[in-house]
């Protein structure tokens, strides 16, 4: 079985060794070591990427039958002896928060009473579940405080092996099915906390930079707390403050300002988007007058083309033109969208949505509705071919 190296040193980046089996993993090549540095996706952490010889590392994973460690390759290696090469960003930060995860799981046991049930780290996001509904906003500012400080305080991180029936003190999740150590590995930040853990972590708290606590968030019975450390930490904190600044200069406030500036400007774009809705709506009034008085031939027909004019307002005009009278409506937008509504009176025959599936069919469009109103359209079309679908409509409907 591969001897996994980086339970004793999470450092080491550079390393040789022999190749002990070739196998396909998938459609890819893969290897099994006989020592490795490289750690496998286990524990709620992704495992390590990097080279081997000339070779990408894209995955690393367990046999379940034996243990061994698969190291799956972008392609394939001829070589018997290998040098290894670890990405190192991509393990620093995930030791960073893999250890900043075990001081804030203790740090919430000391200020919340909470404890985690669940850790989950990818390059996207990095959370604990913790088994309590809600947790007061200043029981969450003093965890992210004293995580801080433990932090701060640069204390020793150190992994030690115990005896299985030795667990006094050690906080355990879930125990491995099988052991990979010759006892039970324990992780200990001292005189703070110490956890059976399996994964990669720094030596001193310090390196871990800092703590984020960015969400809480209830899923169930559980909280979710969505946190970053580290490199992660700083990225986040600078898009948040370029943000920060442009909101700021946008509104012309204090950072402090920007919530009360968004609220009343949210306020004054309700009130004017209503204002405009009443205009809108009077000018609707005014037009579908207008159109109805011009209606022409038997039955009385309104046909008219616009330009690129949104769906809705061509389905609110019709319905405002056929409220009290039996004309029959035809209308027409021409553009990159093209839109169509037909609409007809009470007392007028003709199914509209018949009539526009007929007439758009022949422009490959789609179309339809009920038999007073349809719409359709959403294809490119040109002024005339608009006036063309209209003119074959109002001759399928028998105009004269």
């Amino acid at each position: 079985m591969t001897k996994r190296c980086y339970y004793d040193d999470s450092y080491t980046m550079q390393f040789s060794a022999q190749i002990l089996e070739r196998l396909q993993f998938g459609t890819h090549p893969a290897v099994i070591l006989d020592k490795t540095y490289f750690y496998p996706t286990s524990g709620g952490q992704p495992c390590d990427t990097g080279l081997l010889n000339a070779s990408t590392v894209t995955d690393v994973t367990v046999r379940e039958a034996d243990g061994a460690v698969i190291h799956v390759l972008a392609s394939p290696i001829e070589a018997d002896e290998v040098m290894g090469q670890i990405n190192w960003s991509r393990r620093l930060d995930h030791m960073q928060h893999h250890t900043g995860q075990h001081i804030l799981t203790q740090s919430f046991v000391q200020i919340a009473g909470a404890k985690t049930v669940g850790f989950h780290l990818s390059a996207d996001s990095v959370t604990i579940d913790l088994d309590r509904i809600t947790i007061p906003s200043d029981q969450i500012d003093a965890t992210e405080d004293l995580a801080n400080r433990i932090i701060f305080e640069n204390r020793p991180v150190a992994a030690q092996l115990r005896e299985m029936d030795d667990q006094e003190g050690v906080r355990i999740r879930r125990l491995p099915r099988h052991l990979l150590t010759e006892g039970l590995r324990v992780i200990e930040i001292k005189d703070f906390d110490r956890t059976a853990c399996g994964g990669t972590h720094v030596s001193h708290t310090g390196e871990i930079g800092s703590i984020k606590i960015l969400k809480m968030e209830k899923r169930g019975e559980k909280t979710r707390v969505e946190f970053r450390c580290g490199t992660r930490a700083l990225t986040d904190y600078r898009e948040k403050n370029r943000i920060a600044n442009i909101l700021t200069a946008l509104l012309n406030c204090r950072l402090i300002e920007v919530p009360e500036n968004i609220d009343r400007q949210r306020d004054e774009l309700k009130q004017t988007q209503t204002a405009l809705k009443q205009a809108s709506n009077l000018l609707l009034d005014q037009e579908a007058v207008a159109l109805h008085t011009n209606a022409e031939g038997i039955p009385p027909v309104v046909m008219i083309v616009f330009e690129d004019r949104d769906i809705n307002e061509l389905r609110l005009l019709a319905t405002k033109i056929t409220a009290n009278s039996d004309v029959l409506v035809l209308l027409g937008s021409a553009g990159a969208k093209s839109s169509f509504c037909f609409a007809r009176g009470e007392a007028q025959p003709h199914h509209m949505g018949e009539l526009l599936k007929a007439v758009l069919q022949t422009f490959g469009g789609r179309g339809g509705g009920q038999p007073n109103l349809a719409q359709g359209g959403g294809f490119p079309a040109s002024r005339e071919q608009v006036e063309a679908a209209l003119r074959t409509a109002r001759d399928r409907i028998g105009h004269a």
